[in-house]
């Protein structure tokens, strides 16, 4: 089993909110040192798509106006959940993440989050170039040297040509998804 890191810098969660906008009860679950926000709509449920089934990563929350405290999946749309159920915020608003330096409203906070504070990018499997969004990955691939040299190889030889899949790079705490305590 996976043993996650000591939180470096715990939050007073004692404000935290324990209801949605809507008046449901917000949900976590405990994994040692750490409560990780379990309260995601069933839309949302299977999203993600992970190395492996039985580990996530997670990043806690600096949002700064109420801090929560929790460990929210490393996904925009979970980020977005999180956002909307734990500190209210809709979609076109400033970043309050702690230490932020971009100050206007962003209209993809999540993409901002994931990809700036939660530090997620994507790598090109063919050249190894990373970038920080999966979009930014489809337009490099349109003139990546190696993907166009191994597209040509594969038709030359009369083959078909299936692209690899890109490689998700987190840096986060690895807990298991399952049995937390």
């Amino acid at each position: 089993m996976v043993m996650p890191v000591h939180d470096p810098k715990p939050v007073n969660i004692s404000s935290r909110r324990s209801h949605d906008p809507h008046g449901n009860p917000l949900r976590t679950r405990r994994f040692g040192v750490m409560e990780l926000d379990d309260s995601y709509p069933s839309a949302s449920d299977n999203v993600t798509k992970e190395p492996s089934s039985e580990l996530i990563c997670v990043r806690s929350c600096d949002w700064t106006d109420q801090p929560c405290g929790l460990f929210v999946e490393m996904d925009k749309i979970r980020i977005e959940d999180h956002l909307w159920c734990w500190h209210g915020v809709k979609k076109r608003t400033p970043c309050q993440f702690e230490d932020c330096s971009d100050i206007g409203v962003m209209i993809h906070l999540s993409r901002h989050i994931e990809s700036v504070h939660f530090e997620m990018s994507y790598q090109c499997p063919y050249c190894k170039r990373s970038l920080s969004r999966v979009d930014s990955v489809g337009r490099h691939q349109k003139g990546c040297k190696p993907l166009l040299a191994s597209r040509a190889h594969a038709e030359h030889g009369g083959y078909d040509f299936c692209l690899q899949g890109l490689i998700k790079i987190v840096h986060g705490y690895i807990v298991p998804a399952k049995n937390a305590t």
